[in-house]
């Protein structure tokens, strides 16, 4: 509790202002709003406006609070730190106007209105004006895909850790907003919101295959939108399936049926219609083998990508350059070693207990075209191999990270037990959502820079990696040295079984 004291510096204030004129109220200007951990500006607006010369004070409080929370206090343009709240210590900063206010890595609890007041040197006259301040939480939606037994799409797109409530709707081609089932929102323990919505043909017949899907979610009111694209191609028809959604069993009957009717009425039917008939099926017998060989091939391309680019869809992880770990990193793991020593150090300690998941790196690494040493490298970084996580499966240093992969329950809505393949699943379709919109938002950048941008993206969020230039991709990430550490981990586990 703040002592109930008074500095001189704070008795003259009182006299100064309760001698001045009776301040103006101007009224609110235009919200602010912000992302969790951003920061962001408050704009003092003032009419007639002030020049810093003229400006003798400046007071900036919380009023939505009591009692009301001081921010920032100067006088002739000197700050006086003793002034300020507790809370704010460290996160603010006056801007060049003299006036408007940065505040520094936002939390969801600064929500609220502040109040600037300024002090006139000529005239003595004290104006005020006010700015709401709105901090949102956002999220990256994921897609699913499944097709039922009669050939039809479906979708759901599901996001969570929203703050405000948002909304999710569908988008087809040409951005025609769809008709989709229901969307279901729910309020979790921590406040945030989760939200998520089915899309199928049957509510949109529309809807076909070689076309762009998008998932769309939005708080309109603070114009903060994320949006997952998806594109289906013919080739997601599943094997099984033949035309119209008859399967090739259902087809093998068919014609099965007619030689069995052919050899019944065989002797009945004049021996030329009988060769014409067998023509016929002949060349049925043979469309319908090239059809299963087509699918075949089809469901191999797929499904059996070449080694030499199985897993560099999304870039070789292989041939990205790295710094490694940071001294930070280094030093917290005990390590006299730093750099690439480091982190292949660590990755070595990892090795051992790494073998228990190694069969669901590979299956989920083969599944989505992911380097399974990249996938062990993010579980070496995030929960050393399982041996940093509490029983419950989330992480003894951040209760919100679940999981191998430590996924934020914040940010994403967490499935399976800590140790299986769908939560593994899920950290990697994480960790594509962020590498293909590093592709969207960096297309000049090699696809081995977009996957190291990616990765920067995974743990700090996509909205605070964009805006970096490449050389600088850690700058937001814990001890600013998440990718290169991944990366060079990554390239350890390459050469050591992975």
């Amino acid at each position: 509790m703040k002592r109930m004291e008074f500095s001189f510096v704070q008795f003259c204030s009182i006299v100064i202002f309760l001698s001045a004129a009776k301040a103006t109220p101007l009224g609110s200007s235009q919200p602010a709003v912000a992302l969790v951990g951003d920061d962001v500006t408050l704009p003092c607006r003032l009419d007639p406006p002030a020049g810093q010369p003229d400006v003798a004070a400046v007071e900036w409080s919380r009023v939505d609070v009591t009692p009301p929370r001081t921010l920032y206090v100067s006088r002739s343009g000197i700050e006086l730190p003793r002034e300020k709240d507790r809370e704010y210590q460290g996160r603010t900063a006056m801007l060049e106007d003299g006036l408007s206010l940065k505040l520094s890595h936002v939390r969801r609890q600064d929500s609220g209105t502040y109040k600037c007041r300024v002090r006139l040197r000529e005239t003595k006259e004290e104006r005020e004006a006010t700015v709401r301040l709105f901090v949102a939480a956002v999220s990256e939606p994921l897609l699913s895909v499944s097709r039922a037994a009669d050939g039809r799409l479906s979708l759901r797109c599901e996001s969570g850790g929203w703050s405000p409530a948002p909304v999710m709707s569908w988008l087809g081609g040409g951005g025609t907003v769809l008709p989709a089932g229901a969307t279901e929102t729910a309020e979790r323990a921590d406040g945030l919101y989760s939200v998520s919505s089915s899309l199928s043909a049957a509510a949109a017949p529309g809807i076909s295959a070689n076309e762009i899907f998008t998932c769309r979610t939005e708080i309109a009111d603070l114009n903060l939108t994320k949006e997952t694209k998806i594109r289906f191609t013919d080739q997601s028809v599943p094997a099984e399936a033949g035309p119209a959604g008859i399967s090739f069993i259902q087809v093998g009957i068919f014609i099965s049926g007619i030689f069995t009717g052919i050899a019944v009425t065989a002797f009945l039917i004049p021996v030329t219609t009988i060769q014409k008939i067998r023509l016929a099926l002949l060349s049925l017998k043979v469309s319908f083998i090239r059809l299963v060989r087509d699918d075949s091939r089809r469901e191999s391309e797929q499904r059996l990508i070449p080694d030499d680019q199985r897993y560099t869809v999304y870039g070789d992880v292989t041939k990205i350059d790295t710094t490694g770990a940071s001294a930070v990193t280094a030093t917290a793991n005990q390590l006299y070693s730093r750099g690439v020593e480091a982190s292949e150090e660590l990755a070595k300690e990892d090795l051992k207990e790494m073998e228990r998941y190694k069969e669901t790196i590979t299956s989920v690494g083969d599944k989505l075209g992911v380097h399974p040493a990249l996938i062990a490298a993010i579980i070496s970084r995030q929960s050393r191999a399982g041996k940093l996580l509490r029983t419950d499966g989330y992480g003894q240093k951040d209760p919100n990270c679940y999981g191998l992969m430590q996924v934020n329950k914040a940010y994403h809505p967490v499935k399976g037990d800590p140790f299986t393949e769908e939560h593994v699943d899920e950290g990697t379709t994480i960790l594509i959502q962020a590498i293909k919109t590093m592709c969207r938002m960096k297309s000049q950048w090699s696809k081995e820079q977009q996957l190291k941008g990616g990765l920067a993206a995974y743990i700090a969020g996509p909205e605070r990696v964009t805006d970096l230039p490449y050389e600088d991709l850690d700058r937001n990430t814990p001890f600013a040295d998440f990718a290169n550490d991944v990366v060079a981990r990554a390239q350890w586990f390459a050469r050591n079984g992975y």
